[in-house]
């Protein structure tokens, strides 16, 4: 009874261990193609570069498109240059567009959303106006024709972020127009990063905890037959 008493202590002190002992959790980038420069099997239009995706489109690597429309310009047409790569998307596309991505969260773990906007100088509101929401929390994005964000081909970028608390589930991360019309605001570079835990953490806490519930079955047996 006494060695069986002792097992358990040191199993529950490994399990106790790998809680203490686990490493930070890193923080990983949970969007694909962010930064747009996967135009997946769609074909560049000949006006403008653009390159077109419908509502309800899912050509767009990584993204479901949803109301209305959107479009990638590239650094080789007159909408450039990108903030980061080759590519931008403007959130309105021949209309005002919304695209779409999901992603998995930890309970408890934080979440940043970031990304970087400019306006298509074409467009005829003033602002163009669009909205990036993810897990409950939503930003609005003003993008004034005030000279700040430069000309058409000369891009000048800002950006933006918030932070959301993980549920466990899904979570999915919008960018919508808010303003009619086939020019709004440019996005790229959009994230979602966030911490995980670490693969070996959980081996080695499972391990742990294995051993601890086998040592506590083991000392049932024997009480069962003493």
């Amino acid at each position: 009874m006494r060695s069986a008493l002792i097992r358990t202590a040191a199993a529950s002190a490994l399990a106790a261990f790998a809680l203490a002992a686990a490493p930070a959790a890193s923080a990983t980038e949970l969007l694909t193609n962010g930064g747009f420069e996967d135009l997946g099997t769609a074909v560049p239009e000949g006006w403008g570069g653009f390159t077109y995706y419908a509502g309800g489109s899912v050509g767009l690597p990584g993204w479901t498109v949803g109301t209305g429309s959107v479009d990638v310009t590239t650094n080789a047409s007159a909408w450039s240059p990108a903030y980061e790569g080759q590519n931008g998307l403007d959130i309105n596309g021949w209309d005002a567009g919304s695209i779409s991505q999901s992603f998995a969260t930890i309970l408890g773990e934080t979440y940043t959303v970031s990304f970087a906007y400019s306006r298509n100088a074409a467009s005829a509101p003033n602002p163009a106006m669009a909205t990036v929401s993810a897990g409950g929390s939503m930003l609005n994005v003003i993008a004034a024709n005030d000279g700040s964000f430069g000309s058409a081909n000369n891009f000048l970028w800002k950006t933006g972020s918030f932070t959301f608390v993980g549920t466990g589930n899904q979570e999915t991360i919008t960018l919508a127009a808010t303003t009619p019309g086939n020019g709004g605001v440019f996005f790229d570079n959009v994230s979602v990063s966030g911490a995980v835990p670490e693969p070996a953490t959980w081996a080695l806490m499972i391990g742990g905890f294995g051993m601890a519930g086998a040592t506590l079955r083991r000392r049932r047996a024997m009480a069962a037959t003493a």
